[in-house]
Protein backbone atom coordinates (compact mmCIF):
# COMPACT_ATOMS: atom_id res chain seq x y z
CA UNK A 1 0.00 0.00 0.00
CA UNK A 2 0.91 3.51 -0.85
CA UNK A 3 0.18 6.43 0.77
CA UNK A 4 0.91 9.95 -0.05
CA UNK A 5 -0.19 13.37 0.42
CA UNK A 6 -2.42 16.08 -1.01
CA UNK A 7 -1.77 18.86 1.07
CA UNK A 8 -3.64 21.88 -0.75
CA UNK A 9 -6.77 19.75 0.24
CA UNK A 10 -5.41 17.42 3.31
CA UNK A 11 -6.31 14.48 2.13
CA UNK A 12 -4.45 11.07 2.40
CA UNK A 13 -4.02 9.58 -0.71
CA UNK A 14 -3.92 4.96 -0.52
CA UNK A 15 -3.18 3.00 -3.61
CA UNK A 16 -3.55 -1.02 -4.00
CA UNK A 17 -3.86 -3.37 -5.43
CA UNK A 18 -7.90 -4.71 -6.00
CA UNK A 19 -8.60 -6.41 -2.80
CA UNK A 20 -12.14 -6.72 -1.42
CA UNK A 21 -11.24 -7.22 2.33
CA UNK A 22 -8.92 -3.76 2.11
CA UNK A 23 -11.73 -1.73 0.53
CA UNK A 24 -14.15 -3.18 3.07
CA UNK A 25 -11.73 -1.54 5.79
CA UNK A 26 -11.44 1.76 3.87
CA UNK A 27 -15.07 2.02 3.70
CA UNK A 28 -14.79 2.33 7.46
CA UNK A 29 -12.56 5.30 7.73
CA UNK A 30 -15.03 8.50 8.33
CA UNK A 31 -15.40 10.67 4.76
CA UNK A 32 -13.04 8.03 3.03
CA UNK A 33 -14.04 8.56 -0.60
CA UNK A 34 -12.96 6.51 -4.20
CA UNK A 35 -11.34 8.73 -6.61
CA UNK A 36 -11.97 6.68 -9.90
CA UNK A 37 -10.21 9.31 -12.69
CA UNK A 38 -6.56 8.81 -9.77
CA UNK A 39 -7.43 5.37 -9.08
CA UNK A 40 -6.76 5.64 -5.16
CA UNK A 41 -8.51 6.56 -2.14
CA UNK A 42 -8.50 9.36 0.10
CA UNK A 43 -9.52 10.57 3.72
CA UNK A 44 -9.07 13.59 5.80
CA UNK A 45 -5.42 14.04 7.13
CA UNK A 46 -6.30 13.89 10.85
CA UNK A 47 -5.05 11.69 14.10
CA UNK A 48 -8.16 9.58 14.37
CA UNK A 49 -7.97 8.36 11.03
CA UNK A 50 -4.62 8.13 10.39
CA UNK A 51 -4.54 5.95 13.85
CA UNK A 52 -7.47 4.08 12.58
CA UNK A 53 -6.15 3.37 9.40
CA UNK A 54 -2.50 2.35 10.72
CA UNK A 55 -4.32 -0.15 13.31
CA UNK A 56 -6.18 -1.83 10.44
CA UNK A 57 -3.32 -2.26 8.62
CA UNK A 58 -0.45 -2.53 11.22
CA UNK A 59 0.69 -6.12 9.75
CA UNK A 60 0.40 -4.75 6.13
CA UNK A 61 3.66 -3.05 4.24
CA UNK A 62 3.15 0.78 4.09
CA UNK A 63 5.08 2.56 1.84
CA UNK A 64 4.80 6.50 2.57
CA UNK A 65 5.88 8.65 -0.31
CA UNK A 66 5.53 11.83 1.06
CA UNK A 67 7.32 13.23 4.10
CA UNK A 68 6.57 11.58 7.19
CA UNK A 69 6.64 14.90 9.31
CA UNK A 70 3.48 16.71 7.10
CA UNK A 71 1.52 14.00 8.30
CA UNK A 72 -0.33 14.92 11.28
CA UNK A 73 0.48 12.17 13.40
CA UNK A 74 4.26 11.07 12.78
CA UNK A 75 4.44 9.82 15.62
CA UNK A 76 1.52 7.26 14.85
CA UNK A 77 3.52 6.09 11.52
CA UNK A 78 6.90 6.24 13.65
CA UNK A 79 5.04 3.63 16.06
CA UNK A 80 3.90 1.42 13.13
CA UNK A 81 7.60 1.55 12.09
CA UNK A 82 8.61 0.50 15.21
CA UNK A 83 5.93 -2.47 15.40
CA UNK A 84 6.55 -3.72 11.74
CA UNK A 85 10.06 -3.73 11.31
CA UNK A 86 11.45 -4.28 15.20
CA UNK A 87 9.68 -7.46 15.43
CA UNK A 88 11.51 -8.91 12.00
CA UNK A 89 14.64 -7.72 13.67
CA UNK A 90 14.38 -9.60 16.89
CA UNK A 91 13.73 -12.46 14.94
CA UNK A 92 16.65 -12.12 13.11
CA UNK A 93 18.92 -11.63 15.86
CA UNK A 94 18.11 -14.29 17.53
CA UNK A 95 18.75 -16.14 14.72
CA UNK A 96 22.58 -14.96 14.66
CA UNK A 97 22.51 -15.93 17.89
CA UNK A 98 22.77 -12.72 19.68
CA UNK A 99 22.49 -13.05 23.01
CA UNK A 100 19.14 -11.59 25.30
CA UNK A 101 20.71 -8.37 26.62
CA UNK A 102 22.43 -6.98 23.22
CA UNK A 103 18.62 -8.08 21.37
CA UNK A 104 17.25 -5.59 24.29
CA UNK A 105 19.63 -2.75 23.74
CA UNK A 106 19.12 -3.05 19.84
CA UNK A 107 15.86 -2.84 19.92
CA UNK A 108 15.84 0.17 22.22
CA UNK A 109 18.00 2.08 20.73
CA UNK A 110 16.24 1.63 17.08
CA UNK A 111 12.91 2.38 18.47
CA UNK A 112 13.83 5.48 19.79
CA UNK A 113 16.24 6.33 16.89
CA UNK A 114 12.81 5.51 14.58
CA UNK A 115 10.78 7.54 16.96
CA UNK A 116 13.10 10.92 17.04
CA UNK A 117 13.69 11.17 13.42
CA UNK A 118 9.81 11.16 12.45
CA UNK A 119 11.25 9.99 8.89
CA UNK A 120 10.65 7.00 6.27
CA UNK A 121 13.29 4.11 7.13
CA UNK A 122 14.18 3.32 3.48
CA UNK A 123 14.74 7.04 2.92
CA UNK A 124 17.74 7.68 6.10
CA UNK A 125 20.42 9.42 5.37
CA UNK A 126 24.38 9.00 7.05
CA UNK A 127 23.15 13.04 8.45
CA UNK A 128 20.24 11.85 10.30
CA UNK A 129 22.57 8.84 12.07
CA UNK A 130 25.17 11.63 12.86
CA UNK A 131 22.34 14.27 14.27
CA UNK A 132 20.91 11.48 16.34
CA UNK A 133 24.23 10.83 17.59
CA UNK A 134 25.44 14.58 18.76
CA UNK A 135 21.71 14.68 19.83
CA UNK A 136 22.57 11.95 22.12
CA UNK A 137 25.53 13.08 23.60
CA UNK A 138 24.56 16.87 23.69
CA UNK A 139 20.84 16.75 24.60
CA UNK A 140 20.89 13.78 26.71
CA UNK A 141 24.06 13.65 28.11
CA UNK A 142 24.73 10.37 27.32
CA UNK A 143 28.04 8.71 27.30
CA UNK A 144 30.45 8.03 24.55
CA UNK A 145 30.23 4.53 25.35
CA UNK A 146 26.14 4.71 24.70
CA UNK A 147 26.23 6.45 21.63
CA UNK A 148 28.79 3.62 20.20
CA UNK A 149 26.81 1.22 20.95
CA UNK A 150 23.60 3.16 19.08
CA UNK A 151 25.75 3.02 16.32
CA UNK A 152 26.22 -0.74 16.28
CA UNK A 153 22.87 -1.37 16.79
CA UNK A 154 21.47 0.89 13.87
CA UNK A 155 24.26 -0.57 11.67
CA UNK A 156 23.50 -4.43 12.21
CA UNK A 157 19.71 -2.84 11.62
CA UNK A 158 20.26 -1.61 8.51
CA UNK A 159 22.56 -4.59 7.64
CA UNK A 160 19.47 -7.04 8.59
CA UNK A 161 16.53 -5.13 7.38
CA UNK A 162 16.78 -1.67 5.85
CA UNK A 163 19.92 -2.83 3.45
CA UNK A 164 20.83 0.85 2.35
CA UNK A 165 23.75 1.50 0.89
CA UNK A 166 26.70 3.94 1.57
CA UNK A 167 25.82 4.41 5.33
CA UNK A 168 27.12 1.93 7.07
CA UNK A 169 31.17 2.77 6.49
CA UNK A 170 30.99 6.42 6.55
CA UNK A 171 29.18 6.91 10.33
CA UNK A 172 31.12 8.55 12.68
CA UNK A 173 32.16 6.81 15.61
CA UNK A 174 32.72 8.90 19.03
CA UNK A 175 35.81 8.48 20.39
CA UNK A 176 35.59 6.36 23.75
CA UNK A 177 36.88 7.88 26.85
CA UNK A 178 39.19 5.77 28.59
CA UNK A 179 38.00 5.06 32.25
CA UNK A 180 40.00 3.23 34.89
CA UNK A 181 37.77 0.07 36.14
CA UNK A 182 36.63 1.30 39.86
CA UNK A 183 38.82 -1.31 42.43
CA UNK A 184 38.57 -2.03 46.00
CA UNK A 185 41.45 -2.76 47.77
CA UNK A 186 41.91 -6.35 50.04
CA UNK A 187 40.78 -5.36 52.85
CA UNK A 188 37.61 -3.18 51.75
CA UNK A 189 36.42 -6.52 49.88
CA UNK A 190 36.88 -8.48 53.37
CA UNK A 191 34.62 -5.75 54.96
CA UNK A 192 32.09 -5.96 52.54
CA UNK A 193 31.93 -9.62 52.68
CA UNK A 194 31.99 -9.81 56.35
CA UNK A 195 29.44 -6.89 56.63
CA UNK A 196 26.77 -10.15 54.94
CA UNK A 197 25.19 -12.24 57.66
CA UNK A 198 23.05 -14.18 55.26
CA UNK A 199 25.31 -17.07 54.29
CA UNK A 200 23.86 -17.32 50.57
CA UNK A 201 23.95 -13.54 50.15
CA UNK A 202 27.82 -13.43 51.59
CA UNK A 203 28.69 -16.62 49.11
CA UNK A 204 27.28 -14.73 46.14
CA UNK A 205 30.08 -11.99 46.98
CA UNK A 206 32.80 -14.49 47.81
CA UNK A 207 32.49 -16.24 44.82
CA UNK A 208 32.30 -12.90 42.52
CA UNK A 209 35.40 -11.87 43.95
CA UNK A 210 37.18 -14.84 44.13
CA UNK A 211 36.49 -16.16 41.01
CA UNK A 212 36.34 -13.16 38.84
CA UNK A 213 33.09 -13.40 37.59
CA UNK A 214 30.10 -11.20 36.43
CA UNK A 215 26.88 -10.91 38.08
CA UNK A 216 25.39 -12.46 35.13
CA UNK A 217 27.84 -15.66 35.55
CA UNK A 218 27.30 -15.73 39.15
CA UNK A 219 23.60 -15.54 39.10
CA UNK A 220 23.32 -18.68 36.71
CA UNK A 221 25.91 -21.23 38.52
CA UNK A 222 24.99 -24.45 38.86
CA UNK A 223 25.76 -26.90 41.55
CA UNK A 224 27.01 -28.84 38.67
CA UNK A 225 29.64 -26.09 37.45
CA UNK A 226 31.49 -26.62 41.05
CA UNK A 227 34.37 -29.32 40.11
CA UNK A 228 35.61 -29.77 43.55
CA UNK A 229 38.68 -32.26 42.93
CA UNK A 230 40.34 -29.64 40.22
CA UNK A 231 39.68 -26.29 42.57
CA UNK A 232 37.55 -25.27 39.15
CA UNK A 233 34.37 -23.58 38.54
CA UNK A 234 32.53 -24.13 34.88
CA UNK A 235 31.30 -20.79 32.94
CA UNK A 236 28.72 -21.88 30.50
CA UNK A 237 27.73 -19.65 27.71
CA UNK A 238 29.09 -16.19 29.45
CA UNK A 239 29.65 -13.20 27.37
CA UNK A 240 30.12 -14.15 23.94
CA UNK A 241 28.51 -17.47 24.24
CA UNK A 242 32.16 -18.59 25.24
CA UNK A 243 32.44 -21.51 28.02
CA UNK A 244 36.10 -21.16 30.86
CA UNK A 245 37.15 -22.37 33.88
CA UNK A 246 37.97 -20.45 36.27
CA UNK A 247 39.35 -20.46 40.05
CA UNK A 248 37.50 -22.01 42.98
CA UNK A 249 38.95 -20.64 46.00
CA UNK A 250 39.54 -23.46 49.27
CA UNK A 251 37.87 -20.76 51.41
CA UNK A 252 34.53 -20.59 49.16
CA UNK A 253 34.37 -24.08 49.10
CA UNK A 254 34.08 -24.50 52.56
CA UNK A 255 31.64 -22.10 52.47
CA UNK A 256 29.67 -23.72 49.73
CA UNK A 257 29.53 -26.69 51.40
CA UNK A 258 28.21 -25.07 54.39
CA UNK A 259 25.71 -23.36 52.49
CA UNK A 260 24.65 -26.37 50.33
CA UNK A 261 23.71 -27.99 53.25
CA UNK A 262 22.21 -25.33 55.10
CA UNK A 263 19.70 -24.64 52.56
CA UNK A 264 19.10 -27.70 50.57
CA UNK A 265 19.38 -26.33 47.37
CA UNK A 266 20.21 -29.85 45.79
CA UNK A 267 16.73 -30.69 46.04
CA UNK A 268 15.69 -28.54 43.46
CA UNK A 269 15.30 -29.87 40.22
CA UNK A 270 16.42 -26.91 38.45
CA UNK A 271 20.07 -27.23 40.52
CA UNK A 272 20.54 -23.28 40.38
CA UNK A 273 23.10 -22.79 43.42
CA UNK A 274 21.48 -19.65 44.00
CA UNK A 275 17.64 -19.92 42.99
CA UNK A 276 15.32 -17.03 43.43
CA UNK A 277 11.82 -16.95 44.91
CA UNK A 278 10.51 -19.10 42.10
CA UNK A 279 12.51 -22.17 42.95
CA UNK A 280 12.78 -23.14 38.81
CA UNK A 281 14.29 -20.15 38.01
CA UNK A 282 17.81 -18.38 39.12
CA UNK A 283 18.56 -14.95 41.71
CA UNK A 284 18.10 -11.86 39.56
CA UNK A 285 21.18 -10.00 38.56
CA UNK A 286 19.65 -6.99 39.90
CA UNK A 287 18.72 -8.62 43.65
CA UNK A 288 22.74 -9.30 43.74
CA UNK A 289 23.27 -5.79 43.10
CA UNK A 290 21.26 -5.10 46.28
CA UNK A 291 22.76 -7.40 47.68
CA UNK A 292 26.36 -5.82 47.09
CA UNK A 293 24.96 -2.28 47.69
CA UNK A 294 23.64 -3.25 50.74
CA UNK A 295 26.92 -4.92 51.95
CA UNK A 296 28.68 -1.55 51.38
CA UNK A 297 26.60 0.16 53.24
CA UNK A 298 26.99 -1.87 56.23
CA UNK A 299 30.37 -1.97 55.76
CA UNK A 300 30.82 1.59 55.67
CA UNK A 301 32.43 1.73 52.02
CA UNK A 302 30.90 5.02 50.41
CA UNK A 303 33.14 4.34 46.80
CA UNK A 304 30.95 4.67 43.79
CA UNK A 305 31.43 1.37 43.24
CA UNK A 306 29.00 -1.62 41.90
CA UNK A 307 29.13 -5.59 42.22
CA UNK A 308 31.33 -5.64 39.42
CA UNK A 309 34.02 -3.85 40.94
CA UNK A 310 34.64 -7.34 42.77
CA UNK A 311 35.68 -8.84 39.55
CA UNK A 312 37.86 -5.98 38.52
CA UNK A 313 39.09 -6.21 42.42
CA UNK A 314 40.06 -9.87 41.44
CA UNK A 315 41.90 -9.26 38.19
CA UNK A 316 44.02 -6.59 39.58
CA UNK A 317 44.80 -8.47 43.20
CA UNK A 318 46.02 -10.99 41.12
CA UNK A 319 47.98 -9.37 38.74
CA UNK A 320 49.70 -7.44 41.50
CA UNK A 321 50.74 -10.81 43.08
CA UNK A 322 52.47 -11.45 40.25
CA UNK A 323 50.18 -13.41 38.06
CA UNK A 324 50.73 -13.45 34.01
CA UNK A 325 48.33 -11.09 32.28
CA UNK A 326 47.82 -14.00 29.80
CA UNK A 327 46.21 -16.26 32.19
CA UNK A 328 44.33 -13.21 34.05
CA UNK A 329 42.69 -12.89 30.31
CA UNK A 330 41.82 -16.43 30.60
CA UNK A 331 40.14 -16.48 33.68
CA UNK A 332 38.15 -13.20 32.90
CA UNK A 333 37.14 -14.71 29.55
CA UNK A 334 38.30 -11.60 27.65
CA UNK A 335 38.25 -11.54 24.01
CA UNK A 336 41.37 -9.44 23.63
CA UNK A 337 44.65 -8.99 25.71
CA UNK A 338 43.82 -5.67 25.18
CA UNK A 339 40.94 -5.67 27.64
CA UNK A 340 42.88 -7.24 30.42
CA UNK A 341 45.79 -5.04 30.27
CA UNK A 342 43.46 -2.08 31.46
CA UNK A 343 44.45 -3.40 34.93
CA UNK A 344 48.09 -2.60 34.98
CA UNK A 345 46.88 0.51 35.20
CA UNK A 346 45.21 0.56 38.47
CA UNK A 347 47.51 -1.83 39.81
CA UNK A 348 49.94 -0.53 42.28
CA UNK A 349 52.49 -3.37 41.77
CA UNK A 350 54.98 -1.16 40.53
CA UNK A 351 54.01 2.53 41.60
CA UNK A 352 54.77 0.72 45.13
CA UNK A 353 58.80 0.47 44.48
CA UNK A 354 58.78 3.71 43.22
CA UNK A 355 60.93 6.53 45.89
CA UNK A 356 58.37 9.78 46.26
CA UNK A 357 60.99 12.66 45.24
CA UNK A 358 59.46 14.47 48.11
CA UNK A 359 60.89 11.70 50.96
CA UNK A 360 63.94 12.91 49.24
CA UNK A 361 63.95 16.32 49.88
Amino acid sequence: MRLTLNQGKNLICVRFDYDEVVIRKMNTIPGSRWNPKRKYWTFENNYSNLALFLEMFKHKYLLFESRIKDFTAPELIANYFNSYYLPQFEKKLKLKGYSQNSIKAYLNHNKSFIKYIKKDLFRIEMSDVNDYVLYLLEELNNTHSYANQFISAFKTFNNLILELDGINNKLFRPKKKKKLPKVLNKTEVKDIISAVDNLKHQLILILTYSAGLRVSEVVKLKISDIDSNRMLIYIRSAKGYKDRYTLLSKSALNKLRLYLKAFRVHKYDAQWLFPGQDKDKHLSKRSAQKIFKRACRQAGINKEVGIHSLRHSFATHLLEQGVDLRYIQNLLGHKSSTTTEIYTHVSNKNLIEITNPFDKL
